[in-house]
């Protein structure tokens, strides 16, 4: 049978991209589509946009921190204009993508893209069909059963915001509000947020977990847990021409006191997780089978019930949901489509940070799953003069390490450039390093990385 295509890629995020170019650059007649512009949710509506305006939220703050102190100003971000800046860097990097894939030689299409048959897919209006299907479709806000959802404002959309409300609410205590609450609490927004469990940022070490909410109080976040969402109310007399100044009343039930609880705001937001992006890909039609709503893969990220099909990054459930995932799992996918199924991904050492004030990572090994083989190693930095320089006060290190090794496999930070400093844990835990030879390392003084003496000692 002739095919369209030898591989025919599904989304132009950083899994799709990459998969795209490994492909022809083995010699085989690739395609490319998406349903949007093409770059990929972390390029439009994740971390990019994202890390663009925390970054200015970081320059207020540390403006407000230092003040008195030889900065005398009085520093607020202007949402619009940074909203603005933010689109302008945004499409710098995604406006060329569609005219680098045409000059590699690899076609383009838009529109929405659902499997025919096994090996067939409609793109739009037009049917193309390909030897290998690689399905790199990213993940959406996970839909929510309750009266007036339909109110709730994606994240996507908070990223796209044209002016800001007053008094907003962040629903979940996931990774999502945690850093938009931030950004929107130095826009001078009154910002909550409630969780319907006790334990926030449940893939964090609690412990530093508490110090982030301590310090989210004191920038005037409040934190409320132990509250689930049950209805949205938007009141008849709200200006319904304008969400901005709409009146809404988030009705929650509180698990302690079992009562309904009313809270009025501006905005609820939606960080309540994310699920793969799948509907409408009518994934039957390909023989592809879903499990736990996201594509069912083998070790070898190919589907389970369709060998023509691979996929890769937020629609499928190994690993964590991650940049740094996706881009693994393109790599061995890749591998895979031109060597034949021989690799397989090892997700050993991905680190992850959220991107509050103070910055909250971690890679490896939880102090909760430490068994009597581990050491952990606690440190309080908060004097040290990182942390002081720019009058943070919050700075907390977590290691682990095998007790008979020595070798790291677990490190856990709060502090001034914890998003970077834990990138040399990652090193030491996928290089296999022990403690004395992380310690022992000739950093540059006094940068934030030479604190990791400190925490190793």
């Amino acid at each position: 049978m002739n095919m369209d295509y030898d591989a025919f890629i599904v989304g132009t995020g950083v899994a799709g991209s990459s998969i795209a170019y490994k492909l022809k650059a083995a010699g085989m007649k690739v395609a490319i589509a998406d349903k949007t512009g093409f770059g990929g949710i972390c390029a439009f509506h994740g971390c990019i946009p994202k890390k663009i305006l925390s970054g200015a939220s970081e320059i207020v703050d540390g403006g407000i921190r230092m003040h008195g102190k030889g900065v005398n100003c009085d520093p607020k971000l202007e949402w619009a204009d940074m909203i603005s800046f933010k689109d302008e860097l945004v499409h710098s990097f995604t406006d060329p993508k569609e005219a680098a894939f045409k000059k590699a030689g690899i076609d383009t299409y838009h529109g929405m893209v659902s499997f025919h048959d096994h090996h067939t897919l409609l793109v739009g209006e037009k049917l193309v069909s390909a030897k290998y299907i690689l399905l790199a479709i990213g993940a959406t806000s996970r839909k929510i059963e309750i009266p007036g959802s339909e109110y709730l404002t994606t994240s996507d959309e908070f990223l796209d915001l044209k002016a800001l409300p007053d008094k907003m609410i962040f629903a979940g205590g996931g990774y999502i509000s945690f850093e938009f609450a931030h950004i929107a609490a130095r826009a001078g927004a009154d910002v909550t947020i409630i969780h319907r469990g006790e334990n926030l940022l449940k893939n964090f070490d609690q412990d530093l977990v508490s110090i982030l909410v301590e310090a989210s109080e004191k920038a005037g976040i409040k934190v409320i847990t132990g509250q689930e969402l049950r209805e949205i109310i938007k009141h008849e007399n709200s200006d319904v021409s304008n969400e901005i100044a709409s009146e809404l009343e988030l009705v929650t039930y509180d698990k302690k006191s079992q009562k309904e609880v009313r809270h009025k705001c501006n905005m609820v937001v939606h960080g309540l997780g994310r699920v793969p992006d799948i509907e409408g890909l009518e994934a039957e039609k390909g023989g592809v089978k879903i499990e736990h709503g996201a594509i069912a893969v083998n070790e070898y990220l190919q589907s389970v019930s369709n060998p023509a099909v691979y996929a890769a990054g937020d629609c499928i459930l190994p690993g964590p949901a991650l940049t740094p995932t996706a881009s693994l799992q393109a790599n061995v996918l890749a591998s895979n489509i031109i060597k034949g199924n021989k690799h397989t991904a090892d997700y050993t050492g991905i680190a992850s940070a959220v991107f509050t004030i103070p910055t909250l990572a971690a890679v490896g090994l939880l102090e909760k799953n430490a068994t009597d083989k581990h050491k952990v190693i606690t440190s309080d930095l908060s004097k040290l003069y990182s942390a002081r320089r720019t009058n943070l006060g919050y700075s907390v290190s977590k290691v682990i390490i095998e007790k008979d090794t020595e070798k790291i496999v677990g490190a856990h930070l709060i502090g001034p450039g914890a998003d970077d400093v834990i990138n040399i844990f990652t090193l030491a835990i996928k290089a296999g390093l022990t403690l004395p030879q992380v310690r022992e390392a000739m950093y540059a003084y006094p940068a934030n990385s030479y604190d990791v003496k400190y925490m190793l000692r």
